[in-house]
């Protein structure tokens, strides 16, 4: 919650910024791409260098790729059936912005850089939104749905920030899975954004 709360203001501050020196914005569009690859990379560093990483995804045993995949089914599915109602907005570029699943830091810096920032922050709102709600609602979501219930609102998040109040309301086997589904879904955020970028 608290890096929620740090990058919410970081994105504050820039709007802020950015009213006060408008020429600022040339400056700093250049950056933006190699900022982009630079995530990246140590993304993948992260996961190369966690050697429990793929044992946690198979400990899970068959959720662990039943839920991911639902996950991204289901996110997609809502995604494309409020499309509709979002005028001035592409059926690409609302997938796109679902696509995060929860992990705004990435997918709001992938859609920026290819939509502009207008488009960046809705990524970064929507996608912050889904890991808040989740982390106020996980009490609620378990009784009226079960265990795993949010660990699907997280997404991406459930397998760091959203874990531990998924593992307290869900229990152990519950956080287990969050681990799990949370990086197959992490896995497939930068690839489903840029595809429907692509579009």
């Amino acid at each position: 919650m608290i890096m929620t709360l740090i990058i919410l203001g970081a994105y504050v501050a820039g709007i802020a910024l950015g009213a006060l020196a408008p020429g600022l914005g040339a400056q700093t569009a250049d950056a933006t791409e190699p900022a982009l690859m630079l995530l990246v990379f140590l993304v993948g560093i992260g996961t190369a260098l966690d050697p429990s990483a793929w044992a946690r995804l198979r400990s899970a045993g068959p959720r662990a790729i039943a839920l991911p995949v639902a996950v991204i089914l289901g996110t997609l599915g809502g995604a494309a059936l409020v499309a509709p109602l979002l005028p001035g907005m592409s059926l690409p570029d609302v997938l796109a912005v679902a696509s995060g699943f929860g992990w705004y830091s990435l997918s709001a810096v992938m859609i920026a850089e290819a939509r502009g920032e207008v488009m960046g922050a809705l990524a970064l709102m929507a996608n912050i939104s889904r890991e808040v709600i989740t982390l106020v609602f996980a009490g609620l979501m378990v009784r009226a749905f079960g265990p795993l219930a949010p660990v699907a609102s997280a997404g991406a998040t459930a397998m760091d920030v959203s874990l531990g109040i998924i593992t307290i309301h869900g229990g152990r086997e519950a956080g287990l899975v969050a681990l799990a589904s949370g990086f197959a879904v992490s896995l497939a955020t930068p690839v489903f954004v840029g595809f429907f970028l692509s579009l």
